[in-house]
């Protein structure tokens, strides 16, 4: 699971440096996994705030409803 735990942070990292593609591509990823990340983490954290409005996080939110 450790591996997973450092895409998760690579995402956060491309998050907050602006490179939200690239976030969206490890955070879909991650919810092809079973148990890392879930839909409700990504709908209640802060720290994806800045990747709220994107079309390609609005349909991945929707995709895993």
């Amino acid at each position: 699971m450790g591996g997973f735990a450092r895409i998760g942070e690579l995402a956060r990292i491309l998050t907050m440096t602006g490179q939200h593609d690239a976030a969206i591509d490890r955070l879909e990823f991650l919810l092809s996994v079973p148990g890392f990340m879930s839909i409700a983490q990504l709908r209640r954290s802060p720290e994806w705030d800045p990747l709220r409005s994107h079309p390609r996080f609005q349909a991945l939110l929707n995709k895993y409803e």
